[in-house]
């Protein structure tokens, strides 16, 4: 069997002079019209990388390192390859060749056996506070080597198309030419958290309230920081019992960001009054939106229920809505899923969702 080697990169934009605001979409089931698009493309570039090695032009990535995950992938060799700190945005999309032909130069007499497969996400830059908040959790991220990447461009999407020195890179950037149709520029990331792994029910004396998390639970939620980190939250919010809190609090301690506890979270408010539950997801969303933070919501397995349920309404199309589960236990614990969400004129979409796993070594 040949051995796959798994890499990540991503797209990283800017708006020209920060004038590229993608407008509301019309509808539930809306995207952007062709001149909308257009003048979206218009007031963004790209950046794209040049590799010495092979002279060409391609987007920033790297190969996966051990007990990363490809999130992380991604956002450290964006980050040492272009020298810019970055979140992730939307998926995009994956690609596989053959090792031998890395940089379109194939090489029948070389010992690369095996096939490179490269994930891409959507990427936008951090502000130097966002970039000191998650650098703890996140971890280092070396500078950029000049005999890996000499060059970093600045570019049109036009131009970009042009410049690209393969046709591989080029389906990655109309990956991301229909990622700005669904309105994703301007897409906010919200984490849906369950907590980690607590004390059992049957074990614990105390109130469930104050139910604390294992060894193995706290362990869970403390990796899953660098995992958050790659999406650079700027809000946390969580049910107020115990074992939700301190399975973000890890986070919120490493990046200085203020954890807000909430009993609108709790399981006894979704026993007594599931709506309020409901209003309070999604306030947060719309919250989100309004005020341009990427926000983590921990809260507990029984609420899923109601919440998915609420949540595959706001899907762009039910392929998407289908990747929210219905049965329980609905994610593991200290897992997340990660709702990509952009503004209409219907209120709130969901565009992309991603799962988020911990890696505990």
């Amino acid at each position: 069997m040949s051995r796959i080697i798994e890499a990540a990169g991503a797209i990283l934009v800017r708006p020209i002079n920060g004038r590229a605001v993608a407008p509301s979409l019309a509808g539930r089931s809306a995207t952007l019209d062709d001149d909308q698009l257009h003048n979206i493309l218009e007031d963004l570039e790209v950046c794209l990388v040049h590799r010495p090695k092979y002279d060409d032009w391609s987007w920033p990535k790297g190969k996966q390192e051990q007990n990363e995950s490809l999130f992380h992938t991604a956002v450290r060799e964006v980050g040492e390859e272009t020298g810019v700190p970055v979140c992730l945005g939307p998926f995009l999309t994956s690609l596989e060749y053959p090792l031998n032909e890395e940089g379109g130069k194939k090489n029948k007499g070389g010992s690369r056996s095996g096939v490179k497969h490269v994930s891409y996400w959507m990427a936008t830059a951090l502000d130097s506070m966002q970039a000191q908040q998650r650098q703890v959790a996140f971890g280092p991220v070396h500078e950029p080597d000049v005999s890996e990447i000499d060059e970093c461009r600045w570019t049109s999407v036009q131009e970009a198309r042009r410049l690209l020195s393969h046709s591989t890179d080029r389906t990655v950037l109309d990956a991301f030419v229909s990622r700005l149709r669904e309105g994703a520029l301007p897409s906010r990331s919200v984490l849906i958290v369950r907590h980690g792994k607590a004390e059992s029910r049957k074990s614990w004396l105390g109130a469930d309230g104050v139910r604390p998390l294992t060894p193995q639970g706290a362990a869970a939620s403390y990796a899953l920081t660098r995992e958050l980190a790659c999406f650079a939250p700027s809000r946390i919010i969580s049910s107020s019992w115990t074992r939700c809190a301190d399975t973000v609090l890890p986070y919120a301690l490493q990046s200085g960001i203020p954890l807000e506890r909430s009993d609108d979270l709790t399981e006894d408010t979704y026993a007594s009054s599931e709506q309020t539950v409901l209003d309070c997801f999604q306030e947060q969303i719309e919250s989100a939106l309004r005020e341009g933070q990427n926000t983590v919501i921990c809260a507990h397995r029984p609420l899923f229920e109601g919440v998915f349920e609420q949540l595959r309404g706001l899907c762009i199309n039910t392929a998407l809505a289908k990747k929210l589960p219905r049965v329980s236990p609905f994610m593991p614990t200290a897992h997340a899923l990660v709702l990509n969400v952009v503004d209409s004129a219907d209120g709130p979409i969901i565009i992309d969702i991603q799962k988020v796993a911990p890696i505990v070594y």
